[in-house]
């Protein structure tokens, strides 16, 4: 697929995976990476190595029970098949790492939201701790992670806490065209946000 088509298709998966996350009604403000004021709370730098700067697709501040004020960010993969998301996942969970690591207080919850399963034979473990290992140590991670080449040198520095803390904050999400239609309507939206607002909540 040609490179603006792609980019396309990206968009309107972040635009419609932002747009269903707001009809859970759990959701109390999300932007994506096209908002013209908070992309930039989606944009962080590599520590190590002359890197272009990595970014999430959507972002947002969860609300209610154990998630409410909680900061989410999100990477979405508007895909027709399973095709190279595992590569990405594991370049995402090495995202994770680094932005609980060094902006802790812009990322409490790393969303992977999808419309195909990938990696079905290893599924139930893809929000584990050693997958996070497994994507942190992945060559191409090594040197822009870790600020070397050596697989034994990168993980002796790794923080063992840090990768259970952000396996423990992961969510894996897969979304269909029907199951985007099953949420609440607008019009019952509006009344719930209405009486929040009623109440001092929003």
């Amino acid at each position: 697929m040609p490179g603006e088509a792609m980019h396309t298709k990206g968009a309107d998966g972040a635009r419609r995976a932002k747009r269903w996350l707001d009809s859970t009604t759990r959701v109390r403000s999300s932007w994506t990476n096209e908002d013209a004021v908070l992309a930039s709370r989606l944009e962080f730098n590599w520590p190590h190595g002359e890197q272009q700067p990595y970014s999430f697709d959507v972002g947002g501040i969860l609300s209610g029970g154990e998630f409410e004020g909680r900061f989410f960010v999100a990477e979405c993969k508007n895909y027709d098949a399973a095709s190279d998301q595992g590569t990405h996942y594991d370049d995402w969970v090495a995202k994770c790492y680094l932005t609980r690591r060094d902006h802790h207080r812009l990322a409490d919850n790393f969303m992977w939201i999808t419309w195909h399963p990938f990696r079905v034979t290893k599924w139930t473990t893809l929000c584990s701790p050693e997958a996070v290992t497994d994507g942190l140590l992945q060559s191409r991670n090594l040197e822009r992670v870790f600020n070397t080449k050596d697989e034994e040198e990168a993980r002796s520095k790794l923080d063992e806490d840090l990768v259970t803390d952000v396996a423990e904050r992961l969510w894996l999400i897969v979304l269909n065209e029907k199951q985007e239609k099953l949420v609440i309507t607008p019009k019952h939206r509006g009344l719930i946000l209405a009486d929040q607002a009623e109440k001092g909540e929003i």
